[in-house]
């Protein structure tokens, strides 16, 4: 019979007992808010889908549109939409524009759920109607009122943070069809723009 030596067992122990004090004060890893955020969802469209619904307006050119992207180090993503009012047509609803704007961003589920917000820029050529993006947000609904001010080039930032009273706001709004992502907002009439002659 062979014995085993007893510092070889008092070593083995010794060992173990550190081994269970060193797992003892790892300190718990916080997931982070690219494993925390929604993405990916099995429903909504494509962000190319989001923009060619924006395009099919007539007499609006969507000139970018990004977002979904992994959140920064902050915890932060979200969307920016930038479009064209075509020479020679003149935004009619302007409001129900920019509504159907934050309606198709929601619906994508394709990358990251927006959590921070979604800026929409417009812009209209030289000597051409200026657009009112800022009054067209507010009678949407996404923005507080303003007052008018047209301009060649605009950008209005509708607030999706939830611990900012406008985001919660907006996104009570677009989560009263159900969670993100929305549904897929119906093609607007024509209507919209309305080409001049």
């Amino acid at each position: 019979m062979t014995r085993t030596k007893p510092t070889f067992n008092r070593a083995a122990v010794a060992a173990g007992i550190l081994l269970s004090l060193a797992a003892c004060t790892m300190p718990i890893l916080e997931p982070t808010p690219a494993q925390t955020i929604p993405h990916d969802a099995a429903t909504g469209q494509t962000l190319a889908e989001a923009r060619e619904a924006i395009e099919a307006i007539p007499g609006i050119s969507v000139t970018n549109f990004v977002g979904g992207n992994a959140p920064n180090i902050k915890g932060n993503t979200g969307y920016s939409v930038s479009f064209r009012v075509d020479p020679g047509y003149t935004l009619q609803a302007g409001d129900v524009l920019v509504d159907y704007i934050v309606r198709n961003v929601w619906s994508v589920g394709e990358g990251y759920l927006p959590n921070t917000q979604i800026q929409i820029s417009s812009s209209t050529a030289d000597g051409e109607p200026l657009f009112d993006l800022e009054s067209a947000a507010a009678g949407s609904g996404w923005i507080p009122p303003v007052s008018p001010d047209p301009s060649q080039h605009s950008s209005v930032v509708v607030q999706l943070n939830p611990d900012d009273s406008a985001g919660a706001r907006n996104l009570e709004m677009l989560t009263k069809d159900g969670p993100w992502p929305g549904p897929v907002p119906k093609p607007l009439s024509a209507t919209v723009a309305v080409k001049a002659g």
